[in-house]
């Protein structure tokens, strides 16, 4: 289960200044001309003669502080607002008394908000102890109005700052909320041991102490779990989902063992009820091992390491690749696989060195990396383990572009001929092309970089050459529109989506009915 996206129907509170000001009639931004000459016409209301539910709907749409001036317009309008669905509060700046107008902003809000029940309840800015009465407060609030997904989401200027919200005792026991978010909150050991979220479906925990025995807590705790998030949290060395037989997905983002540890720090993860698998972020003295994953359908692998992190530099490439080689050993079931940039690095240096990655079953494979030509025998690795493919997709545009860090012995060593490499594996069978490639997608292809116009146009021209069953090549194209006219950048990358369309229909193909398309957008 994928964690669902914010809800369309959102009221956006952030302005504690304006917010309770009353707007100058004379001067009403909501007024716009009228353009009916018809006098009839113009003094027909027909926006207020619409039903409670539909203008909370179209509210819901605004922030609150504009949703909020609508009750200057009429008494129609009044208390329309207070049954807005969704309450958000979102506070960047870190200044002591911001947050403390903030806090009142909330507090007065609350006091207004009339609806009996609330779907999603988000408070965000920069916590301090001496809000935490407050914060307890609004919690209480949300739980009383049957809140469906909570999120207590603080962050901190200072990473060493001990302003850690402490979870109020009575959120330990059976709330309803379905959805749990918690930023920069403490948890309490002692607490989740008789925790009892027994409606909760989605959990996210990021920057905090979790150990072994509260992540059990909290299995045994919440019988319908089906997706847990730990975001760069610290304390543990194991998650046994042998305690949730609900839980399908699983996410660590970032994570460290001990100072003293190094290598030797092992995350182990045993998961046989699992689906989806996603390791990604920053690992800091520690390694992953998996134990038993054998149902999971799905897995990315985009965490990152540093070079200090396991050891002497002698030694610490061939760490990193037996690490991420008995990873994918591991995971050479799943249907679906997706490699982040640092490990499709490890990757191609193993494959430059004669090494090739394990066999897997993938049949929808995607590379989050923004490609050179140091990646391609990487591709080219798992294009020779994934005799089954179906659907190739390279993202150039990856959520983190965290690069290997390569010995420049490597690259004297190791170098070869970026615009040649493709026709060293003209004569190489790739089952997967002969068989089943059906699908091509090429995500983020920034026609303005040169460099990346070289690496994709090769493996256009070879995939196209040796994909004998193809159906579909889509490429998303985009160029940079900054410090350029909006005219003169449509007239050139036009210009530019002719050249490589006329290329790309050119070149050879080994699959009759493969159609080559060209999506074009700025960013």
């Amino acid at each position: 289960m994928r964690q669902p996206s914010e809800s369309s129907v959102n009221a956006t509170i952030w302005d504690s200044t304006s917010f309770y000001r009353t707007p100058n009639r004379k001067n009403n931004p909501l007024k716009r001309p009228r353009s009916c000459q018809n006098k009839e016409c113009q003094n027909v209301d027909r926006i207020s003669n619409l039903p409670d539910p539909i203008i909370q709907h179209i509210l819901s749409f605004l922030p609150a502080a504009d949703a909020i001036k609508t009750c200057i317009l009429s008494k129609r309008w009044d208390s329309v607002w207070t049954l807005v669905p969704n309450l958000i509060f979102r506070r960047e700046c870190s200044c002591s008394q911001e947050a403390e107008s903030f806090a009142v902003f909330v507090d007065k809000t609350l006091m207004h908000y009339c609806s009996p029940k609330v779907k999603k309840f988000l408070v965000e800015f920069e916590f301090t102890e001496c809000l935490k009465a407050q914060v307890d407060s609004w919690v209480e609030f949300a739980v009383r109005l049957q809140v469906e997904e909570l999120c207590l989401e603080f962050h901190r200027e200072i990473a060493d700052d001990p302003d850690y919200y402490y979870l109020p005792n009575f959120l330990y026991s059976n709330i309803p909320a379905e959805k749990l978010s918690l930023r920069f909150c403490a948890l309490s050991p002692n607490k989740l041991k008789q925790v009892s979220w027994m409606s909760l479906k989605v959990l996210s925990i990021s920057y905090n102490f979790v150990s072994n025995e509260m992540i059990k807590n909290i299995f045994l705790g919440c019988s319908l779990l089906e997706y847990l998030k730990l975001n760069q949290c610290h304390g543990f060395d194991q998650i046994n989902t042998n305690f949730s037989s609900s839980l399908k997905d699983l996410v660590v983002d970032g994570s460290w063992g001990p100072e003293d540890k190094f290598g030797d720090f092992v995350i182990t993860i045993k998961g046989p009820s699992l689906l989806s698998l996603t390791l990604t972020g920053y690992m800091r003295r520690a390694n992953y091992m998996l134990l038993d994953v054998s149902s999971l359908v799905e897995a990315n692998i985009g965490y990152r390491m540093k070079s200090c992190s396991l050891g002497c530099r002698s030694n610490w490439y061939s760490a990193h690749r037996s690490m991420l080689h008995d990873l994918l050993e591991k995971l050479k079931h799943v249907e679906k696989l997706t490699i982040g940039t640092w490990c499709l690095q490890v990757l191609s240096i193993s494959e430059v060195k004669g090494l090739s990655s394990p066999t897997s079953a993938c049949k929808y494979l995607t590379l989050n990396k923004k490609i050179n030509k140091w990646d391609l025998p990487g591709i080219a690795s798992l294009l020779q383990s994934s005799p089954n493919l179906q659907k190739l997709t390279i993202n150039l545009m990856p959520p983190n572009n965290f690069e290997f860090e390569l010995d420049r012995s490597f690259y004297k060593y190791y170098n070869f001929d970026g615009e040649e490499y493709w026709s060293l594996y003209n004569q190489r069978i790739f089952k997967c092309l002969v068989l089943h490639l059906k699908s091509v997608e090429i995500v983020g292809f920034d026609t303005s970089c040169s460099s990346l116009k070289l690496v994709v146009d090769q493996s256009v021209q070879f995939l196209l050459k040796n994909a004998k069953v193809l159906e579909k090549m889509i490429i998303h194209a985009q160029r940079d529109a900054i410090n350029h006219t909006w005219m003169s950048v449509e007239a050139q990358e036009l210009m530019e989506l002719l050249e490589l369309t006329q290329a790309f229909l050119s070149y050879p193909r080994a699959s009759p009915n493969a159609k080559v398309m060209l999506e074009s957008c700025f960013k």
